[in-house]
């Protein structure tokens, strides 16, 4: 096989097929209305006097919430040192394009849900009459009514913050193979964490979670296609000077 083709390969494998099911599963997500329909079982299931209790819990937004997001924080901000002192370093120096690419998706991918969620203007569920809230229901990319007020719940941001380690699929790729399945399981189940405490709590549908995933892969393929694997296979072509 020619390194054209291999190439070819892996920008269908990891961007075209992932971005088709993806552009599936939104469509059926709309035409369903799976959103609402998730989210009404969540709201009766809650409480018989509806509302939101696990809003304000102890679990959801003490632990996973505000603990969560505290944990992610920790994790970018030792990355960040780690790459501020690591060039140099021995045992560093062989994994620092590596290091490098998963800081920079983890900071592109937060910015870019964060930037969406100011211009998208989508209300959190708990927002919305049907769910006590004061706003009408208004489809995700549907222009709000004059009468609307403006939210800041697309996509979701608190999930971003875990799905965005997804990066380490690519990076174990490059460097530890075989363990390739084990980061990016781990980066899913941290987001799915975060993102299904969310819809308990009210604050975001489904769909909101699912599009903070896809933009973290997107990210993630594009930055391991365009830079990371070309990077590390210039450095290994590289004569080492003992």
């Amino acid at each position: 096989m020619s390194v054209q083709t291999d190439v070819y390969g892996e920008w269908v494998k990891y961007l075209l097929l992932p971005s088709q099911a993806f552009a599936l599963l939104i469509g059926l997500i709309e035409w369903g209305q799976v959103d609402l329909l998730l989210s009404d079982w969540l709201y009766r299931l809650q409480s018989a006097t509806h509302g939101w209790p696990l809003r304000n819990s102890y679990l959801t937004n003490t632990v996973i919430h505000k603990g969560g997001r505290g944990f992610v924080v920790l994790l970018a901000v030792g990355l960040s040192i780690t790459v501020g002192v690591g060039y140099k370093r021995q045992g560093v120096q062989d994994i620092y394009p590596g290091l490098l690419y998963l800081l920079c998706c983890f900071v592109l991918t937060v910015l870019i849900v964060g930037g969406l969620k100011i211009v998208t203007h989508v209300n959190c569920p708990w927002d919305l009459l049907r769910y006590g809230g004061s706003q009408p229901y208004v489809p995700t990319f549907q222009a709000l009514p004059d009468n609307v007020k403006p939210g800041r719940c697309f996509p979701a941001g608190h999930a971003a913050g875990g799905y965005a380690w997804v990066a380490l699929f690519f990076f174990a790729k490059v460097y530890r193979p075989e363990l390739r399945w084990w980061g990016l399981g781990a980066a899913l189940l941290l987001g799915m964490i975060f993102d299904v405490a969310q819809q308990l709590r009210g604050a975001h549908f489904v769909s909101h979670g699912l599009w903070s995933l896809m933009i973290a892969w997107w990210v993630a393929s594009l930055g391991y296609l365009v830079w990371l694997k070309r990077r590390v296979t210039r450095i290994r072509a590289e004569p080492r000077v003992c």
